[in-house]
């Protein structure tokens, strides 16, 4: 268990690495994208080990699907009342 959880704070760390990294580059658009992608894995290593998703039973998925689905149609209804600014 602790292993497990020593292995999850070293690559959270290295995508925080990768990030600051990713900051002294410049790509444009690139670097939002990249940026995203590294928050994305942040954010399922944190799901999968710290709250235990991949243990939990289907009620707790499903609940967890049901939040993802309505964050995403939150931001994207927000992005396109921002676009028509």
């Amino acid at each position: 268990m602790i292993l497990r959880l020593a292995r999850a704070y070293l690559l959270l760390l290295a995508l925080l690495a990768l990030t600051v990294a990713s900051s002294f580059v410049p790509l444009g658009f690139g670097n939002t994208a990249i940026n995203l992608a590294i928050a994305a894995a942040k954010a399922a290593i944190i799901l999968v080990v710290f709250m235990k998703l991949s243990t939990n039973g289907p009620l707790v998925r499903l609940a967890m699907a049901a939040t993802a689905f309505w964050l995403i149609i939150l931001f994207g209804l927000s992005w396109i009342d921002l676009r028509g600014v």
